[in-house]
């Protein structure tokens, strides 16, 4: 018996060691639990996918537009498929809808997949193009008119601050009927001392040709102080005619003033009013420009010599074509209608002109989208 007590002593102080309450502690839920429950929380009970479907063309504009879907799904919390299409996208709803996408970014060019998507009862916003059917929730479009409005008067400002009086602002570009009555009109109305003259560049010349076209006519219409390059590759074509419109009018200078000492060496002393010889008398283009060429140049699009062009001051201004922006929006206006909340049925953005102290922002998503998709 004296043995035993012992024995069970010591069970009964196990027994009360195990029993005895340990303080609370508030703990996290698991990760898996908590990205669940993140999700669940953020799309009205339950995981909701996003896609896109886009032309798969190599474009810049496409990869931009890419890139500014999964940059704004990640940030709204959304799991996301890109469904990239060199055709026909109509086929690619089905296998959207059978991943379980609840929502579809489309652009408005494919118009039977927006109307499949439509009739599948997905979400269906529109980015950049636009979309005229009923069928899409959204249509997300670049502006097209007030744009024009800020870049005339851009030009227009940077004249001014030159000490310009007049002279004339030239729109050149393969399709310069796109923007130039708006254009006309906005400098018209602001700065009435000025006027607009457009030329569109030849179908089929090659950059070289392009260059000696447009060359000859900056030569030719030496009052022209300002310049708006309205499509991508126009820029540098208009950049290098300016450059060699300045060199052909400082030889033909050149020429003129070594004519005009080799008359007054000529001349007989007894002459007084001599009469200037053929090699002298040679014809301005037009005689009431200013002798000099000074061209204020703006363009348009994001492009690695764009770009370049405009970090050696030789454009002065850059239009943005706003892929990145329409898509990024178009995925903020998806999240809203998987949210039930009302949306507008179309809504517009706005086409940025960047300067000096505005390029770092689009020079930056310009060189992600490189990196990220892997462009040369």
């Amino acid at each position: 018996m004296k043995k035993i007590f012992p024995i069970m002593l010591v069970l009964m102080l196990l027994l009360w060691g195990c029993s005895k309450e340990e303080p609370q502690q508030v703990s996290s839920p698991p990760e898996s639990a908590g990205t669940e429950n993140a999700a669940e929380s953020a799309n009205d009970g339950g995981i909701k996918l996003m896609g896109m479907i886009i032309q798969d063309d190599g474009s810049m504009s496409g990869y931009m537009m890419m890139h500014g879907f999964l940059h704004t799904v990640e940030n709204l919390g959304y799991p996301a498929k890109l469904y990239r299409v060199k055709g026909d996208a109509s086929e690619m709803v089905q296998k959207a809808v059978d991943d379980g996408c609840t929502g579809l970014l489309i652009p408005g060019s494919y118009t039977e997949a927006v109307r499949r998507a439509h009739d599948a009862g997905l979400y269906v916003v529109c980015p950049y193009e636009a979309y005229n059917g009923d069928e899409a929730d959204v249509n997300v479009v670049a502006d097209v008119s007030e744009y024009i409005e800020e870049l005339a008067r851009g030009i227009a400002e940077r004249m001014t601050e030159r000490g310009l009086k007049s002279g004339r602002i030239l729109v050149y570009g393969s399709n310069t009927g796109s923007c130039f009555p708006a254009f006309g009109a906005a400098v018209k109305e602001y700065y009435p001392q000025f006027d607009t003259v457009s030329f569109n560049r030849t179908p089929g010349l090659g950059d070289d040709g392009a260059i000696d076209e447009l060359s000859d006519y900056l030569l030719n219409n030496r009052d022209i102080k300002g310049l708006y390059a309205c499509d991508e590759s126009s820029v540098p074509v208009a950049v290098k005619a300016r450059s060699k419109a300045i060199a052909a009018f400082k030889d033909i200078e050149a020429a003129e003033k070594a004519s005009e000492k080799e008359t007054k060496k000529k001349e007989p002393e007894s002459t007084p009013t001599p009469e200037p010889s053929a090699d002298s008398a040679k014809p301005t283009p037009n005689p009431a420009l200013l002798k000099q060429i000074s061209i204020t140049a703006f363009g348009c699009g994001l492009s690695d010599e764009n770009l370049e062009l405009f970090k050696d001051n030789d454009i002065y201004g850059l239009c943005i074509e706003p892929y990145y922006d329409a898509a990024a929006t178009a995925t903020m206006m998806l999240d809203r209608l998987m949210q039930g909340e009302d949306t507008a049925k179309k809504v517009t953005v706005n086409r940025p002109i960047a300067y000096g102290d505005t390029i770092d922002k689009y020079k930056a998503i310009y060189n992600e989208v490189k990196e990220l998709f892997d462009v040369e």
